[in-house]
């Protein structure tokens, strides 16, 4: 799995910037280089910190810190449906999130130096997705995005570069009485490339969830508000790699998440989102704790 340096010892003594990108629902990423002089620390210890910007970007809006590495991704899941297209019976939906990302990195060298590192980025990763009915209870959604992100800070210059992603999600879903239950399952398939000659990455998720919603007994004019538990398991089948200052790399292949939802039992829009959902969720697993935030039942 290729990786973003963002801190790598250099045989010159100056700070050099480097800026890269990745995604999976919507992201730009950075990365930024250290370098010391020669006569430095001992050369056989960890110097290259990795941000795994991949990993966050499919959090789409949430965060994780690690060993003085702190990643924030915040997306706006901005989408617009077309029923009975390109046929009846089918829902193209038209997706254009828009991502901020805000990463910093605070660690303490060999030699006492305190190292300080922060950068931001901005991306849009426009592309469609069909739903498509398979029987009475399950909605197939393959799905294709293609954008561009930038990420800008000190010294950061002109860095862009493409970012994709493409899989599918399947949801089932019954009702039992006034309970219902969801089934979710997903393969995901996201990158980057620089534009031009630099960096690039790609990586595969495969998922599975579950989640329950219950109304809570009363209403609030269109609203019937309910509230939901979910969980999800997340398997890479090369494992996620987060490199640590002056410490072993992290490997992660298997994680999951639990958290709670609120929404409504009955349809609504709000602000241009048909029964918009917030969830709070936790991921955990392999050493790695991370908050996320959701706006729909993530399949």
């Amino acid at each position: 799995m290729h990786k973003n340096h963002l801190l790598k010892s250099q045989p010159s003594g100056y700070w050099r910037p480097r800026v890269l990108y990745a995604c999976s629902a919507c992201a730009a990423m950075m990365g930024c280089q250290a370098s010391y002089a020669e006569g430095g620390p001992p050369t056989n210890l960890n110097r290259t910190v990795n941000l795994n910007y991949v990993y966050a970007a499919e959090l789409g809006f949430g965060g994780y810190s690690l060993d003085g590495l702190n990643a924030n991704a915040y997306t706006v899941p901005l989408s617009y449906s077309f029923r009975d297209v390109p046929r009846e019976g089918l829902t193209l939906n038209l997706l254009a999130p828009l991502q901020l990302g805000i990463y910093s990195l605070t660690v303490t060298d060999t030699d006492g130096e305190r190292i300080s590192i922060n950068e931001q980025s901005v991306a849009l990763v426009p592309g469609a997705e069909l739903e498509i009915p398979v029987g009475d209870h399950t909605v197939l959604k393959p799905f294709a995005q293609f954008g561009v992100g930038h990420a800008f800070g000190v010294d950061s210059g002109s860095a862009n570069a493409y970012i994709y992603m493409t899989g599918a999600r399947a949801v089932s879903q019954w009702q039992v009485g006034a309970t219902t239950l969801s089934l979710g399952n997903a393969l995901i398939y996201a990158g980057d490339a620089a534009m031009g000659s630099g960096f690039s990455e790609h990586y595969v998720s495969v998922q599975l969830g579950g989640e329950a919603r219950h109304p809570l007994g009363f209403r609030m004019k269109a609203l019937t508000p309910d509230i939901g538990v979910y969980s999800i398991y997340y398997h890479y089948p090369s494992p996620l790699v987060f490199s640590r200052f002056l410490m072993p790399e992290l490997k992660i292949s298997n994680q999951g998440e639990i958290g709670v939802s609120i929404g409504s039992a009955t349809p609504f829009r709000l602000l241009g989102l048909e029964n918009p959902r917030i969830g709070v969720g936790i991921i955990f697993g392999g050493g790695l704790n991370v908050w996320h935030v959701s706006f729909a039942f993530p399949f």
